[in-house]
């Protein structure tokens, strides 16, 4: 069972929606404001929560280097957040820099992933890797193939640099629906069940980002926005849960 903390996340995924929507009603420039100060603070308490339980587990076993990893992943997307907000509210001016700060949280998220699931390999049944990978298929060819309607007049480089987000996002969605599969089997924790659909909702917001940056329709606050606060709603209360169930560091079975 789980504490009230967790039953209050309906309400503060409500509560996001509604100050990026409201916020949206004032005028785009309060919503980036409203949206870029809401994704900081939702990632320094990411950050925070996952250095916390690194620090507790330390670097020892599958999940304890899956929790490191994880706190990896954190710190540079904090730091990308920060930088986003920094660019657009005080330098007024973008970052070149800022992609590849988000990208380089791509492998952690990954490594992630792969030590959380490493214990479970034995439950992991090829249909659910058949499942998995038509879903990175069903997500990856159409996007890459917007992307291409986009930008067939550019140069292979440049293809290559609008393809490279839905690549990043394909390879950690592949173990995300397998840890959704294994969810609806009862066999993983509230933890692993709430990162899987984080990083499912990230994906998507990636996916719609892309397709209203080239439609040159995107811009901070935008609605979209909200998949990737809720992403790191669901990431923080996940990381949570566990903190409050181990609180001594413990092996943990699944």
């Amino acid at each position: 069972m789980h504490g009230s903390s967790e039953r209050n996340i309906p309400l503060f995924l409500f509560v996001t929606a509604c100050a990026v929507i409201f916020a949206n009603m004032l005028g785009k420039d309060f919503a980036t404001l409203v949206t870029d100060i809401t994704l900081v603070v939702s990632s320094a308490a990411l950050l925070t929560l996952a250095v916390v339980i690194s620090a507790r587990f330390g670097i020892r076993g599958d999940h304890g280097t899956a929790y490191f990893f994880f706190a990896c992943f954190a710190v540079l997307w904090f730091i990308a957040e920060l930088l986003w907000m920094l660019s657009e509210l005080v330098f007024q001016q973008p970052l070149d820099s800022l992609d590849w700060i988000y990208l380089g949280g791509y492998p952690f998220l990954f490594l992630f992933s792969t030590y959380y699931l490493k214990p479970l390999r034995k439950q992991i049944s090829k249909k659910m890797i058949v499942l998995a990978s038509l879903a990175v298929t069903t997500f990856f060819i159409p996007t890459i193939y917007t992307t291409y309607s986009y930008n067939n007049d550019t140069s292979i480089l440049s293809l290559l640099d609008a393809g490279i987000y839905p690549l990043a996002d394909a390879s950690i969605l592949f173990p995300a629906v397998i840890g959704i599969s294994l969810f609806f089997r009862g066999q993983v924790n509230f933890f692993w069940s709430l990162a899987c659909i984080a990083i499912t909702l990230n994906t998507i917001a990636d996916s719609g980002f892309m397709f209203l940056y080239l439609d040159s329709a995107y811009y901070t606050g935008h609605p979209i926005d909200i998949l990737y606060a809720w992403s790191y709603v669901l990431f923080s209360f996940g990381v949570y849960s566990h903190i409050k169930f181990f609180k001594k560091p413990t092996i943990e079975l699944r």
